[in-house]
């Protein structure tokens, strides 16, 4: 019985809510009432409302911009970087490119130095330990006609001697090596003298000169080249230049150093001389 009373009660109430709304709306239209209150009553609610409806647009807005924005800036920074790696690995072929050409230049120079001689180019393809080019491996062999005890000259001046060689390789143990000793003579007096190699003077960039005569003629510079009495240099070609000598102590002799002709810390391409010292004494 208490929940039927409660039913009527409702649908009292909504008829008296029904009647209500349908005079304000008469009244209202015939302008008996003014409206301006409950557009005010509404303004008052609704603003607000609407004020944060929109801040919260505009904030939904501005992510979705953003997102768009991050994902444009980040595929903008992904065409860059390949970009840039592009300049990179150009530049890089060009510096190699450009190294490349200035060691042929050298060769060519080098070629027209010892135009006498038959040469093959060849280019260095491994190295022994450590950071001089004391001893090293190129691409040439039999197949080119490279002989075991041919010398090899690059940059000017005189590297060392083949002592080892396969169809298509060559080893070639430079005279900075502690097993080298070259025979030589200062270019101006022909004074002979032993040029001796050492990777601990070779640090400070320099190689012993040894059993030069104690009244030699000697300049600081002077150009030491290899000597005819030589067994296995050809005579003539450019070691180095003098820069230091002293008197022994047996006063018979004098001791020095010598700068060489080749940078040993980076050698990449060579000529090798097609003629061996003994076929060019014949």
């Amino acid at each position: 019985m208490k929940k039927k009373g409660t039913h009527i009660k409702s649908r009292y109430l909504l008829v008296i809510l029904t009647i209500v709304c349908i005079a304000l709306a008469m009244l209202t239209a015939n302008q008996v009432i003014s409206i301006s209150p409950l557009r005010n009553a509404a303004g008052t609610l609704l603003v607000p409302l609407q004020t944060g409806i929109n801040k919260v647009g505009d904030w939904l807005n501005g992510q979705r911009i953003g997102q768009k924005n991050a994902r444009q800036l980040a595929q903008e920074n992904a065409e860059l970087k390949g970009k840039v790696a592009d300049l990179e690995e150009e530049n890089t072929v060009l510096t190699e490119n450009t190294k490349e050409l200035e060691d042929l230049r050298k060769l060519y120079q080098l070629d027209q130095d010892y135009t006498s001689y038959d040469k093959v180019a060849a280019s260095v393809i491994a190295k022994g330990s450590g950071n001089w080019y004391n001893t090293f491996t190129v691409n040439r062999g039999t197949d080119d006609g490279v002989q075991v005890d041919m010398n090899v000259i690059s940059d000017g001046g005189l590297v060392g001697i083949v002592t080892e060689v396969g169809r298509k390789w060559a080893t070639v143990r430079s005279i900075i090596d502690d097993d080298n000793n070259v025979s030589a003579m200062l270019l101006d007096s022909s004074e002979n003298c032993i040029i001796t190699g050492s990777l601990s003077l070779i640090e400070s960039g320099k190689l012993a000169l040894s059993e030069l005569r104690t009244d030699a003629s000697v300049s600081t510079g002077e150009r030491v080249v290899t000597s005819n009495i030589s067994d296995k240099y050809l005579p003539g070609i450019l070691i180095g230049y003098v820069d230091s000598v002293q008197d022994d102590s047996n006063l018979l002799t004098k001791t020095g150093y010598v700068i060489p002709a080749v940078d040993f810390r980076s050698v990449n391409t060579v000529l090798i001389i097609k003629q061996l010292k003994e076929t060019a004494d014949q």
